[in-house]
């Protein structure tokens, strides 16, 4: 079964959408000059225009046409075309409107691009490779999202363009895709162009890239549905770099990922059902069964292993047990691994070589997708172990023309050791003692012993961070396990080599199951098998141990801890099945409705209508989806259930003096009530509180009852307020007010107001947001709004002391626990800021930082003061009550750039509302007026302060 998916905004991010245009057409953002086009399959073409009208698209000697719906929205698919090398243009015409020409469009095949840094890594332009990089059929394309990296539900469309590969624009090449494609390009004579489409982010685990459709078959990963999305939960990166490229055509996945592993595990194998989960979701979110995906084996790291008879870092070991478990991937359906393990870098985790990646993960392309059938793809896997007296013997999937001990060198061939010794194998007996072992090639088997080791019980190989540094190649001629065709041996840990599990496959007439028969595996052993109708008959049914679980055309079995059976049916008409669609009563409907029948290998489209302002969340199958505005059921091979459930959206803000729960956004299920605390601050009162703009008195609580549509709530206080005014301003490094903000949308710079004529440098995408009339600066990107004062500083900033004085409102992104900034002087030397987890206020201070235990609710508007002596010890007020001090730091009567230990080249900067190095910890939520100061405010100064940024919170509306 593939699901694949047409996306609503999230409402978090409705200004992401394309927004519809008033009388023009316009291409979704994956349509730019140089695009690729996916050969072999219908092509979706999508995008926005003038509501109900008629859109036709040319190319290639196809003309098409559809009509935009009612908010602009409109899509047709072009048929499947062969690959063509030579660009044309493509023309998108709305009656009536504008016609849109998009250049040199090429048809070829397109593969993304995914995982953490060791993919992101560019090419770069300074060696030969880049300079004679001319080949126009390789195209790129980064996904970008504006800077957007996380969503709590999926985006519907990307702002990016694709570029074509020559030597003055290779350098922003993924390092990996570029050889990856190239050596296709080339074995395939330069007729079928690579599309390359980049979306991988540095530092992240497996969670955040799955697709919820992947995981719904797959019962230990259920806990990651109840988990929270953001700041950096599952699905979250998916929902913004995945999602948008979806329904374009791709062909495949190669993904370079595993460092950062996972980051919840739900079981022992959790990381490699992740995998299977990946696989899964790219499948059905891409309606395509035979989707690819081929991973990199994690690359040598960290010293070797020292001295003889060392344990091999098994199990449950962070890198050596990742790898275990990308093995496995080949018992994915079209899917396979390329080993790094031998190409790495001791002391570098962005190891230098990605010739040897990208060239290996293409040749399982090349062999699975490119009909070069004879291709080794990689090197031997571990296929049996069977024990005789004192000795263990291995045998190999992968062989290829033979085995060999070998030793490879970056950028060279892989070297034969004839005569050579087999190393990093390891054996153990019934006490559990590992012992290094005697490895002998016997034809295609390797036989391990030990003089120590009478009756082996476990064997393992290469299971270390770095297996490979310090072996001799040269005068011992210590080297690793190849086959003759060049590619290493992939790593096993077998710990009970008596422990092995059957699959026992069988099929009625007229079709075949491959492998068939009984098969014995290995414990933790995946593995995939094949369903095949003869011609003229299809699959009826596949059960596994009794169990009907659809007319699949293959099954991969998870790691093996028990026997197991399959089983095929067949017949000459193909069966039908039904998905069951339904919606809550009120609020939106679901069409079509009811049991709808849908033939084997069928799809349909089933579209959700939200009324009133209202979102439609989707159920498939028992799990949540999120938000959608229709789901498209494609390749049906079970039965299926859809439901839709439709939610009000009310939108609560709150001004200065106090709060209202609950804030922000939130979502109501149609035809309940929801009902709204305000709490005002101690010396503060409700002033008003106006719902949909009406004023319905200065009430603490209030509830809106039988919701059938979006609403607002705003609630405003007041107070003492008058008086005050800026004190110290000689001291002053910078402030900003509000008053110099936009009245709404993006910021481009903000200006100071001391020193007047200069301005804060953007970072990311802040915006303009209007709480209780009052103008504030709205981070909503965890990864990467705010702004730089200054540019980068060289030596220090003298002070005798330093404070720091700022509006801030947070906002809630449920389990980060990453402290958030508000204001960071040099990364590590003074920073305020705020916990978006749980609303603690945090503190770095030469280097050391504390969290308070007092926390900020959120969505209050607050002013926070931090003042520190010359000394280093400092207090934190909040709406000017002392709520966190600290007596034990050091002086401060220097504000220090680059400070060695912490700062790693970022600490020149002075930053608002983001810290650096760790872009991950921007602070989510608004900030108003911020002073920052180089001496320690006196009590009676920064009481003026505050009295001022209450007097400015509190009056009129903003200048």
């Amino acid at each position: 079964m593939t699901i694949k998916s047409v996306l609503v905004l999230p409402i978090a991010a409705c200004c992401l959408a394309t927004p519809m245009a008033s009388a023009t057409v316009a291409a979704n953002g994956l349509f730019t000059d140089h695009t690729v086009l996916q050969r072999g399959k219908p092509c979706p073409v999508w995008g926005t225009a003038t509501p109900n009208k008629t859109i036709t698209v040319v190319f290639n000697g196809q003309a098409k046409t559809t009509t935009s719906d009612a908010t602009g929205d409109w899509r047709l698919a072009l048929d499947a075309m062969v690959a063509k090398a030579a660009g044309a243009s493509m023309t998108l015409t709305e009656a009536g409107g504008n016609t849109l020409t998009i250049a040199d469009v090429v048809v070829g095949d397109v593969w993304m691009c995914g995982g953490q840094s060791n993919m992101a890594v560019n090419l770069g332009t300074g060696h030969d490779d880049a300079t004679v990089a001319n080949y126009p059929g390789i195209r790129w394309m980064w996904v970008d999202n504006g800077g957007i990296f996380v969503a709590p539900d999926p985006l519907r469309s990307i702002k990016s363009t694709w570029k074509v590969c020559a030597p003055d624009n290779i350098g922003g090449f993924s390092a990996v895709a570029f050889y990856f494609a190239r050596k296709i390009y080339l074995d395939q004579k330069a007729e079928i162009p690579i599309g390359l489409i980049g979306n991988s982010v540095g530092g992240t685990c497996i969670d955040p890239w799955l697709i919820q459709e992947g995981c719904t078959d797959i019962p230990a990963l259920a806990p990651l549905y109840s988990q929270s999305v953001l700041p950096a939960g599952p699905f979250c990166l998916a929902n913004t770099l995945t999602h948008p490229v979806s329904p374009f055509g791709v062909k495949g996945l190669i993904w370079y990922q595993g460092e950062n592993r996972e980051s919840t595990s739900q079981s022992a194998d959790s990381y490699f059902l992740k995998e299977k989960a990946l696989s899964q979701g790219f499948k059905r979110l891409f309606g395509s069964d035979d989707f690819a995906m081929y991973v990199v084996l994690l690359a040598n790291l960290n010293p070797p292993p020292s001295g003889a008879n060392v344990a091999p870092d098994m199990p449950g070991t962070h890198w050596a047990d990742t790898r275990i478990q990308q093995v496995n991937v080949v018992g994915i359906p079209h899917a396979g691994v390329a080993s790094a393990m031998d190409i790495g870098d001791a002391g570098n985790i962005h190891p230098e070589n990605k010739l040897d990646v990208g060239e290996r993960l293409a040749l399982w392309a090349l062999k699975n997708d490119y009909g070069r059938t004879t291709v080794v793809p990689c090197g031997p896997i571990l296929r049996d172990v069977t024990v005789t007296g004192n000795k263990a013997t291995c045998t190999f999937d992968y062989v290829g023309s033979g085995l060999m001990v070998g030793y490879k060198a970056n950028y060279t061939a892989t070297q034969h050791l004839t005569g050579g010794v087999l190393k990093r194998f390891s054996i153990a007996g019934a006490t559990g003692t590992w012992y290094d072992a005697t490895a002998t090639i016997v034809g295609n088997a390797i036989e391990l012993t030990c003089p120590s080791v009478a009756a082996p019980k476990k064997v393992a190989y290469a299971c270390w961070d770095n297996s490979k540094d310090g072996l001799d190649p040269v005068t011992l001629k210590e080297g690793l396990l190849y086959n003759v065709d060049g590619l290493p041996a992939n790593p096993f840990y077998v710990d009970d080599t008596s422990a092995k599990y059957s699959v026992t496959a069988s099929t009625g007439a007229n079709g075949s199951i491959s492998p068939a028969g009984a098969s014995t595996y290995l414990k933790r052993t995946a593995v995939a098998y094949t369903i095949t109708p003869n011609s003229g008959y299809y699959i009826q049914d596949v059960f596994v141990d009794g169990t009907s679980i659809g007319s699949v055309k293959s099954y991969s079995f998870d790691p093996l801890y028990a026997n197991h059976t399959i089983a095929a049916t067949f017949a000459a008409s193909a069966p039908s099945y039904t998905v069951t669609a339904s919606a809550s009563t009120g609020g939106g409907t679901i069409s079509p409705s009811g049991a709808v029948s849908v033939n084997q290998g069928g799809a349909r489209i089933f579209s959700i209508t939200a009324n009133g302002g209202n979102v439609a969340t989707l159920m498939v199958d028992g799990q949540a989806m999120g938000q959608r505005k229709s789901f498209t059921f494609s390749d049906v091979i079970a039965n299926h259930t859809l439901s839709a459930a439709f939610t009000c959206v009310l939108h609560a803000q709150a001004g200065y003096g106090g709060s209202i729960s609950p804030n922000g956004t939130t979502l109501a299920p149609y035809g309940s009530s929801q009902t709204f605390t305000i709490t005002p601050m101690p010396g503060y009162s409700v002033a008003k509180v106006m719902v949909d703009g009406t004023n319905v008195g200065a009430v603490t609580s209030h509830t809106i009852s039988k919701l059938t549509s979006s609403h607002t709530i705003t609630a405003s206080f007041t107070g003492p307020g008058g008086g005050g005014s800026v004190p110290q301003q000689s001291q002053i490094i910078f402030s900003c007010l509000t008053d110099t903000l936009p009245a709404s949308g993006a910021i481009s710079s903000w200006p100071t107001d001391i020193p007047l004529g200069q301005s804060l440098a953007v970072i990311g995408s802040p915006s303009v947001e209007v709480i209780d009339t009052k103008k504030l600066e709205k981070n909503s990107n965890v990864a990467g709004d705010g702004f730089r004062y200054g540019g980068s500083y060289a030596s220090a900033i003298a002070c005798t002391g330093a404070s720091i004085v700022v509006v801030a409102k947070p906002i809630r992104y449920g389990k980060g626990d990453n402290w958030q900034s508000l204001v960071d002087v040099f990364h590590d030397r003074l920073v305020l800021g705020i916990l978006n987890g749980d609303g603690r206020i945090c503190v770095r201070c030469n280097g050391t930082m504390d969290c308070s235990t007092a926390i900020i609710p959120e969505g209050q508007t607050t002013i926070l003061s931090l003042v520190v002596q010359s000394n280093g010890t400092y207090k934190v007020y909040a709406n000017s009550v002392e709520v966190m001090s600290n007596s034990t730091h050091s002086d401060m009567t220097a504000l220090v750039p680059g400070v060695t230990g912490g700062a790693r080249g970022y600490g020149s900067f002075i930053n608002v509302g983001r810290n650096n190095p760790d872009g991950w910890t921007t602070y989510n939520g608004n900030i108003g007026d911020v002073f920052l100061y180089k001496t320690a405010l006196s009590p009676s100064d920064r009481t003026l302060l505050e009295k001022h940024l209450a007097t400015r919170l509190m009056s009129g509306p903003p200048r």
